[in-house]
C-alpha cells in the first residue's frame, strides 16, 4: 500500500527531496505540502499527486511520513502545532534541522518515531551526501524507505547520532567556504583584467569526494583529496588536512580558464569576521 508524505516547510532542500522521490518513482500515494508562505508551494498546485494544505494539522493527519523542513528556531512552534493533529504520535517524522536531535523531537511528540537526516546543498543537482540516523522505535523497513528517499538524490551515510553534529563541517559548512574562497580568487583575477568563466550557483557546482567516510572512518593518509567541479569539469583540487566545524586547513591546486594557482589555505570560522589566510 502506498504511503502518504507530508512536507512542512517547502524550501530549496525540501524541493530537492521531493524531486528525488518523484524521479525515483518510489510509490508515494500523495504529497501534502504546507508552508507558511503559500507561494512556496505554487509550482505543485497543478500536479495531481500533490495537495496544498492550509495548516500543519491537516497535512500531518493525512500522511504516514512527515518531513519537517523548517529552520531550527521554528521547531518548537511547529512541533506544538503538530500535537494538535489526531494520531500525531503514531506517525514517522523525518527531521533535517541542524542541531535538532531525534530525541528532542520524539520527546516533544510523545515518543513518536524520528529519523534525523543532515542533507547538503548538492542534493539539488542529485549529488548530495546525506548522513542519517534514527531513534530506537523506527522499524528497519521504515528506515530503509527513508534512506532510499535520500539516496534518490545522491548518497547516504548511516552513522550514530553522537557523530551527527561533527559532519556539518564536513558535508555543509566547509565546502561552502571552499566555494567562497574560489569565487574570491575569481573576482580578484577579473579585477586584474584576467577573464574567466566561473559560477558558485549550487546547480552548477558539486563536490565529489570520500571526505565523510575518510574523516569518520579509518583515515589512511594525512589528508583527504576533494575535487571541485564546474559543469562536471574539474577546476580545483584540495588536499584537506583538517575539516571541522570551525577550521579548515588545506593545500589547493586551481586550474581553470587558463589560470593555474597553487597554495595553501587556512580558514578560522571562530572569528566574528571570518577571514581567509592564503599563501600562493
Amino acid at each position: 500500500m502506498n504511503k502518504n508524505f507530508a512536507v512542512i516547510g517547502v524550501g530549496n532542500m525540501a524541493k530537492a527531496i521531493i524531486s528525488g522521490i518523484v524521479s525515483a518513482d518510489m510509490g508515494i500515494g500523495r504529497f501534502y505540502l504546507y508552508d507558511k508562505f503559500p507561494t512556496a508551494c505554487q509550482n505543485y498546485a497543478d500536479k495531481k499527486e500533490f495537495s496544498l494544505e492550509d495548516n500543519i494539522v491537516s497535512a500531518v493527519e493525512k500522511s504516514d511520513y512527515i518531513l519537517i523542513s523548517v529552520k531550527p528556531q521554528n521547531y518548537a512552534e511547529v512541533l506544538e502545532e503538530i500535537k494538535s493533529a489526531q494520531g500525531y504520535d503514531k506517525k514517522l517524522y523525518i527531521s533535517i534541522g541542524a542541531g535538532i536531535t531525534s530525541e528532542s523531537v520524539s520527546f516533544a511528540l510523545d515518543g513518536a518515531k524520528v529519523i534525523r537526516v543532515l542533507p547538503n546543498l548538492p542534493m539539488t543537482i542529485g549529488n548530495g551526501v546525506s548522513v542519517i540516523c534514527r531513534n530506537d522505535s523506527v522499524e528497519p523497513c521504515e528506515f530503509d524507505f527513508v534512506n532510499s528517499v535520500f539516496s534518490s538524490s545522491g548518497s547516504t551515510l548511516i552513522i550514530d547520532e553522537k557523530d551527527m553534529n561533527a559532519t556539518i563541517g564536513v558535508t555543509s559548512s566547509s565546502p561552502a567556504y571552499v566555494f567562497k574562497f574560489i569565487d574570491a580568487i575569481c573576482k580578484k583575477l577579473d579585477a586584474d583584467g584576467i577573464l574567466y568563466k566561473f559560477t558558485t550557483k549550487s546547480q552548477n557546482l558539486d563536490i565529489e569526494n570520500s571526505v565523510v567516510i575518510d574523516l569518520i572512518g579509518d583515515k589512511k593518509d594525512d589528508y583527504t583529496e576533494v575535487e571541485v567541479k564546474y559543469n562536471y569539469v574539474e577546476v580545483a583540487t584540495l588536499k584537506v588536512r583538517e575539516f571541522s566545524l570551525d577550521k579548515m586547513d588545506c593545500d589547493f591546486e586551481i586550474d581553470f580558464a587558463d589560470v593555474e594557482l597553487d597554495g595553501s589555505l587556512m580558514l578560522d570560522m571562530n572569528s566574528k569576521d571570518m577571514k581567509y589566510k592564503a599563501v600562493f
